[in-house]
């Protein structure tokens, strides 16, 4: 039976996990797609307490790369790289963590007739985020979120 594509998606969280433990940084996201007739493993990465240099980038690239080309028979790129400043949040804890940041959620199920929302994500507790978006107060649940992200606001440059 053919694997699915997020069951190649949790194989290579087992392989990058650890050695992103090792290095102290943290696993943001990893994706496994398909553009323009090629295939991408894209893993993004982040420090708590910094930036992700390139250094950081070209160690776990080197450090996974055989074993991540061992699980998939397809040929791919491997990217490597920060989420960038308008970072995904993806988990529980992301969410925790970017408390009173902007944030764009999009909604698997419309709440107030709409399904996609901006606003000041103002807490986030047993599995609720709480958003103020349109004079409003929105208390959605986690397991509602399709996607959702920091949102950066260029006019704080």
């Amino acid at each position: 039976m053919k694997e699915t594509v997020e069951e190649t998606i949790v194989k290579i969280e087992k392989v990058v996990l650890p050695v992103l433990k090792e290095m102290e940084l943290e696993l943001v996201d990893v994706e496994y797609l398909q553009e323009g007739g090629y295939w991408y493993v894209r893993i993004y990465i982040e420090k708590l307490d910094g930036d992700v240099s390139l250094d950081d980038c070209a160690k776990v690239s080197m450090t996974v790369e055989d074993d991540i080309d061992r699980l998939i028979d397809k040929k791919f790129f491997l990217e490597i790289s920060s989420p960038g400043v308008e970072r995904p949040l993806k988990k529980e804890k992301d969410f925790v963590r970017f408390t009173g940041s902007k944030v764009k959620v999009s909604l698997k199920h419309k709440i107030n007739e709409k399904k996609n929302f901006e606003g000041i994500l103002s807490k986030f507790e047993d599995g609720i985020l709480f958003l103020s978006a349109d004079d409003t107060e929105l208390e959605i649940p986690f397991k509602e979120v399709r996607k959702a992200n920091l949102v950066y606001d260029f006019k704080d440059i």
